[in-house]
């Protein structure tokens, strides 16, 4: 495993940490209007996807960033073509 210089001049092992990366949040106003239009629930949608309704609810809730086969069964259950509709990406900003 690579050693890796902190800040102080110490030196620990571990893997290396990315600076910065690329999240992606699912936009609950978005989803929840698509969900009205289609008359259907959240719970469905869990249903849909091969998730649990807890696992969806935390996607919802912006505690989990949903994967990109995630993303993409969101999308088919939906009826969305361009996943920007639903999702919103952020550059999240870590400490190395």
């Amino acid at each position: 495993m690579p050693s890796i210089d902190d800040n102080n001049g110490n030196q620990r092992k571990g893997p290396r940490r990315r600076v910065g990366r690329t999240v992606v949040r699912l936009d609950a106003a978005a989803l929840f209007e698509r969900l009205n239009l289609l008359n259907r629930s959240q719970n469905w949608l869990a249903g849909e996807v091969g998730v649990s309704p807890a696992y969806m609810s935390m996607l919802v809730n912006g505690g989990r960033s949903p994967s990109g086969r995630i993303r993409r069964r969101m999308q088919k259950a939906l009826g969305v073509t361009n996943s920007k509709e639903l999702f919103k990406t952020e550059e999240k900003h870590e400490r190395p």
